[in-house]
């Protein structure tokens, strides 16, 4: 079981889901990058929103998903996709 998937199955109070938080070694692994450049990131205020847990940084999954759409991207647009 991956750590992602360990994160999904925690159950709050009430039975709730809580949501999954990724550390930058999870966060990297999803863009396909290193741990150093997600630190980068949060230096320079590029980066997907973080949480500080202490003195612990967290991603939520949506905010990683979020900030990832809103990359710019290469290649053409579909025609009418856009105008």
């Amino acid at each position: 079981m991956t750590a992602i998937q360990h994160n999904t199955q925690c159950i709050a109070g009430g039975g709730q889901r809580v949501e999954p938080l990724l550390d930058e070694r999870e966060v990297a692994a999803i863009c396909g990058l290193s741990a150093a450049a997600i630190r980068r990131w949060r230096l320079l205020r590029k980066g997907p929103r973080y949480l500080k847990v202490g003195s612990a940084v967290r991603y939520r999954l949506e905010d990683v998903n979020n900030w990832l759409e809103t990359r710019p991207s290469g290649g053409e647009l579909a025609p009418g996709v856009g105008q």
